[in-house]
């Protein structure tokens, strides 16, 4: 195995809702990507989806595992995606209070999100026709995260939420029984990605075969259910980027 060029610092920055539910694998992941790319790469878990993109932007990173949102806007600064959790997708859930009539919302129903600067705000945006409500005229609460979405329902604070289907799976059963889903999004589209910086745009195709064949090795494989990633990585496909940015009414 060659060996670990010391001399230079690669930075490596996680979307902090993935590191917030294991952040010793990705550290296994750093260290498991250091070894395998023969390089010095730093990683600092951070606990805020916009603080994170604002440092992504603000100094070199050279490897980056990124919401959808985010991947549309580190693509636009010269990062290049390279590998998906393969059947892994972002979806949305717009969620009430178990004993919701949904034909008795108000006409202006206030709406709990964790942020419109995730694509699971937009993918909500999308479902509000088949509840007979316009996008353009419901008031939202941002509650900072899709959990506290959920809670803003459960607590009477808005009429609905939308939720992340990950989210969603992974709430307590007293949570969920105080829920309802009334409608979900089925896009099988928007995933979270790796990309790669520009300075490391010439191993673009080095690191997205190193992530792709993990689950051919036993160290990786291992790191790889640890992340609940247990199908690997494959290629992003070509054009995601444009049809997330799309999506999301990005311009």
């Amino acid at each position: 195995m060659t060996k670990i060029d010391w001399s230079k610092v690669n930075n490596m920055s996680v979307c902090p809702h993935d590191t917030a539910k294991n952040v010793h694998a990705w550290f296994l992941l750093n260290a498991y990507l250091q070894r395998r790319l023969a390089a010095r790469i730093r990683f600092s878990p951070q606990d805020n989806f916009l603080q994170e993109r604002e440092s992504v932007l603000a100094s070199e990173h050279h490897l980056v595992y990124a919401n959808p949102y985010s991947a549309v806007i580190f693509g636009r600064h010269g990062f290049v995606p390279v590998a998906r959790p393969v059947g892994i997708f972002d979806e949305t859930l717009v969620v009430a209070h178990s004993d919701t009539n949904p034909a008795m919302l108000p006409r202006r129903p206030r709406i709990a999100s964790a942020t419109d600067k995730l694509i699971i705000h937009n993918l909500g945006l999308a479902l509000l026709p088949e509840l007979g409500l316009d996008p353009a005229g419901v008031e939202f609460v941002f509650a900072g995260n899709h959990l506290a979405a959920a809670k803003a329902v459960v607590e009477g604070k808005a009429h609905l939420g939308f939720v992340f289907n990950e989210t969603w799976n992974g709430l307590s059963k007293a949570i969920r029984s105080e829920l309802k889903v009334l409608t979900e999004s089925k896009e099988g589209c928007a995933c979270h990605c790796f990309l790669v910086g520009p300075s490391w745009a010439s191993r673009a195709d080095e690191v997205r075969s190193l992530l792709c064949a993990m689950t051919q090795d036993p160290r990786g494989h291992a790191i790889l259910v640890d992340l609940r990633f247990e199908q690997g990585f494959e290629h992003v496909p070509s054009g995601m980027l444009a049809y997330l940015a799309n999506l999301m009414h990005l311009e």
